[in-house]
């Protein structure tokens, strides 16, 4: 399978599960606290794509993302993001695309975006480590989702642009 291919179908079945919890959800443009800190794991597959993303960006915001790779730490702010908005937003990782919903990811184990722990996402309807409202039944996991591909190692960016070609913290 095309991995563009199945990107548009995966987000169109993204665009269901997000409609059916739109009352549960507050992202909106602007809002980058899930980006400002992460570990973003993503796959070898993942990482390629979003490497596409990062040439076709302009020259200036190419340097602001080398910049922000120098200067990433461990579990920090997400070097492609620039001014609050992802720079390589339809290269974006399944992390990201599916960052915000709710969902099950074993038979009763609930997976809750951690913004929860802001007050936004679902916090109206999760209390004591429960969820009230019934959770997206499939599992969103990067591995599950990419079953069907050889998708590679996953590591965490962090992992992935400091120890690729590149992307070293030591290029110039």
């Amino acid at each position: 399978m095309d991995y563009e291919l199945f990107l548009r179908e995966l987000d169109l079945r993204l665009e269901t599960y997000f409609k059916i919890h739109k009352d549960f959800i507050c992202c909106k443009e602007g809002c980058s606290f899930c980006c400002e800190k992460g570990d973003y794991p993503l796959s070898e597959i993942e990482l390629k794509y979003m490497m596409n993303g990062y040439i076709a960006l302009e020259n200036q915001i190419k340097t602001s993302v080398q910049k922000n790779i120098k200067n990433m730490e461990q579990g920090g702010i997400c070097p492609f993001l620039i001014n609050k908005r992802c720079s390589i937003y339809p290269y974006r990782p399944i992390i990201c695309r599916v960052h915000g919903l709710a969902y099950l990811c074993g038979e009763k184990t609930v997976k809750v975006p951690y913004c929860i722990n802001e007050n936004k996402n679902y916090a109206g309807v999760y209390r004591n480590g429960e969820i009230n409202i019934n959770p997206i039944k499939e599992n969103l996991d990067t591995p599950q989702i990419l079953k069907d591909f050889d998708f590679g190692e996953i590591r965490n960016l962090y992992n992935w642009l400091n120890h690729s070609p590149g992307f070293s913290r030591t290029d110039s």
